[in-house]
């Protein structure tokens, strides 16, 4: 008997681990950004990306400024400049910015992707 199910999704774009009354910590899948227009552009891609970040933590009552920790995977450490760049201004508001890690990945899903983006997100309790 089959043990997949077609209509189950292939994977969680953010899962919610509590951490009883002082909040709960958020994991948020890889992220990145194929945008045809911004094909090869790593600036214009992390920006999109973050965009994209921000809008599944407000559905989740977060905000990047609850971000704790970021793993990015560039396709060519080359484009770290242009990548760091932009999340240092996505973090220049917050009192601390997070924990990151940025690891060459050779090569990602979508034509023309530079960069892949998962974070980790402390959501306190309100």
């Amino acid at each position: 008997m089959p043990t997949e199910n077609p209509n189950r999704p292939r994977y969680s774009p953010a899962r919610r681990v509590p951490l009883g009354t002082s909040g709960e910590l958020l994991y948020l899948s890889g992220i990145l950004c194929a945008d045809e227009d911004a094909r090869d552009n790593i600036e214009l891609q992390t920006r999109r990306i973050f965009e994209r970040i921000s809008r599944v933590l407000a559905k989740h009552g977060a905000s990047l400024s609850d971000i704790v920790k970021t793993t990015s995977y560039l396709v060519n450490l080359a484009d770290y400049d242009g990548f760091n760049r932009v999340r240092v201004e996505t973090f220049l508001d917050c009192k601390e910015p997070p924990a990151s890690t940025a690891v060459g990945a050779g090569s990602l899903l979508g034509s023309g992707t530079r960069v892949e983006i998962e974070v980790v997100a402390f959501v306190p309790s309100r």
